[in-house]
């Protein structure tokens, strides 16, 4: 860890380090520190590992709702996996009190930051969502629960896992949906770390999902794929019921999904057609 960092806390052993992100901001992203607090352990042999379990102790630690300026703007929208940013227009009594109650609500998952306005007619919002780096901004949130679902889009991850629970969540948009499977967290991470670039280039139109093989084994031959693998890749699209399952082997990257989508595109890959009876059930069964 840098030494230049400004030391809050050491140990006389000089093996747990603490510093200030907010006053440091710029050695926070010299390590990459997306969010904080964050807890980290570094190995002589130079590797890393970060503590991902619950901060219990958030409530407590901060107010559920921080008032930011032009200085301190920048490090509090790094301050949480996810902040909602709101920039009030200082006649929208109506906005912030939403914006307030929603605080209170979601205290416990989120951090919420009320900033100068940045529009002389209207509010607007801006979130941060650290895990996955992506930006979101909204001003029209008139509609009742508008301003709720727009905090339910920004933290969302951007590459889910599939369940029984939230899977009328990404059917119902309309998107086609890219599924990987597998059945070890460790390939489910690192696929979200390889395919976060093209999940965000191809946002608009397609949602790339996980889904356990071990869990959900009946979706694998549900969308072409063979039962009992323990990894697979297959396109479904909602809207006219075309599936195209990957038939390609070795490591699954970003370069082979994307020529996947290229040729599927370009109609080199044709629609799976289904056996007589096979499939019938529909998605919302099978997982």
């Amino acid at each position: 860890m840098p030494r230049r960092c400004r030391l809050l806390e050491m140990e006389r052993d000089d093996n747990i380090v603490s510093f200030d992100c907010e006053k440091d901001a710029k050695y926070c992203r010299e390590l990459d520190v997306a969010s904080f607090p964050s807890i980290r352990l570094y190995h002589r042999d130079g590797r890393m590992d970060q503590y991902r379990g619950p901060w219990k102790a958030r409530e407590a630690i901060r107010p559920y709702l921080l008032e930011a300026d032009e200085h301190t703007m920048g490090p509090f929208t790094l301050l949480d996996d996810v902040v909602l940013v709101a920039h009030p227009h200082p006649d929208d009594w109506d906005f912030y009190d939403r914006f307030r109650t929603l605080a209170k609500q979601y205290r416990d998952r989120y951090s919420f930051v009320v900033a100068p306005p940045v529009s002389d007619t209207s509010s607007a919002v801006a979130c941060y969502n650290n895990i996955d780096d992506v930006k979101r901004t909204a001003s029209d949130l008139e509609t009742e629960g508008a301003l709720e679902q727009f905090i339910k889009l920004c933290a969302a991850p951007l590459i889910p896992e599939l369940t029984t629970q939230n899977e009328a969540q990404y059917t119902s948009t309309g998107k086609r949906m890219l599924h990987y499977f597998t059945t070890t967290e460790a390939e489910k991470e690192a696929y979200r770390q390889e395919l976060r670039p093209l999940a965000k280039k191809y946002t608009e139109s397609l949602h790339f999902t996980i889904i356990d093989a071990g869990k959900y084994s009946e979706k694998l031959s549900a969308v072409g794929l063979e039962a009992g693998q323990k990894t697979g890749l297959a396109l479904e699209d909602p809207k006219t019921g075309n599936i195209f399952p990957f038939s390609g082997n070795g490591r699954i990257t970003a370069t082979v999904v994307e020529a996947f989508l290229d040729e599927i595109a370009s109609g080199k890959i044709q629609p799976w057609e289904r056996e007589a009876g096979a499939g019938q059930t529909g998605s919302h069964d099978e997982l």
